[in-house]
């Protein structure tokens, strides 16, 4: 339970929340409150805009990805651009035999994209994968992956998390946490792209493709198995389901499917919400955070933030979990952030629910759930802490991570003790530690040198 290490000279932990007020009432978007201040000086792309990227060429332009790892397999991803046959092959790691544990012939190719689920491997294992063409004349980029752990095995996991990574920005951060190789899976905590004008899939797709052809994405995707949700950004900034055109829910969505390596669920294929379960160690829970919202009801005591049939499944998959640590994926964080500033734009995260953010946090506590700690992005801004200052949630804590490459978050103040042990603006990844025998989290957080920033233990 050491105190929170400082090794940059721009890290906040010791500002005063609040201490410096902009003059008169504030009613800001999210966007506008990172594009104003010491922000607008920063390039802040929006969809088509900025220097045009260099685009990949070859039958691979995007390399590979991998997620949605389950004990005995996985689904692999990639953009193929050629018109061969191809098939999959997937190798052991370190295993002496160079045979292939797995072969997939005549993989499908639907609109350029491949998504293949695998089965059939070892829980808890390391594989290396590519896909190559009929005869053997192109080969793709080699990922890998770590299936889950089988459910009853109990051992340590090292968790990386990032979010908010613009295209324009360096993306030196991602290659920091692609050169990790112990880590065991990777999660995105939302606004992976930012498709902020795009309508068609066209559009979308170019947008995908702009931002996944950089070097950083197409190392840390190839690295390590996903676990993503998505914010805004992958649709438009800001969106909810209230306001948004059901056309262009189904097109980004659709693209965001086309381009994660994420199962779609049978009968549900728009859902995103789920949970992942690796071992007695750890359940992944996903939420979706803007599809489900309705600002209508904000303000009342049946305010939905999330879905009521989504709330009833987080809150069930919560008690019944047999893990460890129950890790809750907000892509918008759920902690009070005190202070004019984050005030201002309150109203597009769980604090302006009001009602049903005290009905999860009143729920979890109540109940005596061990173990839960929640992650989140979209701030770009990291910072640790706890999810309230008094009342519900007091006990509990919450991880932001990012901007993974992105402009800092403005605010003239930062969150600091006593609710928050640390927080900074600076383009980072973290590591999350999971000792299931201690019930211990350690969280550390890496800059674009792979510095460690600050580090910080909590016994959950």
């Amino acid at each position: 339970m050491g105190k929170p290490r400082s090794t940059h000279p721009h890290e906040t932990s010791s500002r005063t929340p609040g201490s410096i007020h902009p003059p008169g009432p504030l009613s800001l978007t999210r966007r506008e409150a990172l594009q104003g201040l010491g922000a607008a000086a920063l390039p802040l792309f929006a969809c088509g805009d900025g220097p045009p990227a260099p685009l990949p060429s070859g039958p691979f332009p995007l390399g590979v990805a991998s997620g949605d790892a389950s004990p005995t397999g996985a689904l692999l991803w990639t953009r193929y651009a050629g018109t061969s046959r191809l098939q999959a092959r997937v190798w052991r790691s370190g295993a002496p035999s160079p045979d292939p544990v797995l072969v997939a012939p005549d993989v499908r190719v639907e609109q350029g994209f491949v998504r293949l689920e695998v089965d059939g491997l070892a829980p808890g294992t390391r594989y290396t994968y590519a896909f190559v063409e009929d005869g053997g004349t192109q080969e793709s980029p080699v990922g890998q992956f770590r299936t889950a752990l089988a459910p009853d095995a109990l051992e340590p996991l090292r968790v990386g998390a990032t979010s908010c990574t613009h295209f324009g920005f360096p993306m030196t951060t991602l290659e920091r946490a692609a050169a990790r190789s112990e880590l065991d899976v990777l999660l995105w905590l939302g606004d992976a792209c930012y498709n902020d004008g795009a309508l068609t899939p066209d559009e979308f797709r170019a947008s995908w493709m702009r931002t996944l052809a950089e070097p950083g994405q197409r190392a840390v995707r190839s690295a390590h198995s996903l676990l993503a949700t998505w914010d805004d950004h992958e649709f438009t900034n800001d969106w909810d389901r209230e306001t948004l055109d059901p056309g262009r829910f189904t097109t980004a969505g659709n693209a965001f499917f086309e381009h994660v390596p994420m199962r779609r669920l049978a009968g549900t294929p728009e859902r995103l919400w789920r949970s992942v379960r690796w071992g007695r160690t750890a359940e992944f829970f996903l939420l979706d955070c803007r599809g489900e919202r309705r600002p209508s009801t904000r303000l009342t005591a049946g305010a939905e933030y999330l879905g009521r049939k989504q709330m009833d499944w987080l809150k069930s998959g919560l008690r019944n979990s047999p893990a460890v640590f129950k890790l809750v994926l907000n892509s918008v964080p759920i902690s009070e952030f005190p202070g004019a500033f984050f005030q201002s734009t309150a109203a597009d995260r769980w604090e302006g629910f009001a009602a049903q953010r005290t009905e999860l946090l009143s729920y979890i506590e109540s109940s005596g759930i061990p173990g839960v700690l929640f992650v989140a992005g979209d701030f770009h801004l990291a910072s640790m802490g706890r999810v309230s200052r008094t009342g519900p949630g007091a006990r509990l804590h919450e991880v932001l991570v990012g901007p993974g490459a992105n402009v800092s978050n403005p605010s003239p103040s930062y969150p600091a003790p006593p609710q928050f042990d640390w927080s900074s603006g600076i383009n980072n990844y973290a590591v999350l530690e999971l000792e299931p025998g201690r019930r211990e989290v350690t969280v550390r957080y890496h800059d674009a040198r792979d510095a460690v920033l600050t580090e910080r233990t909590w016994a959950l």
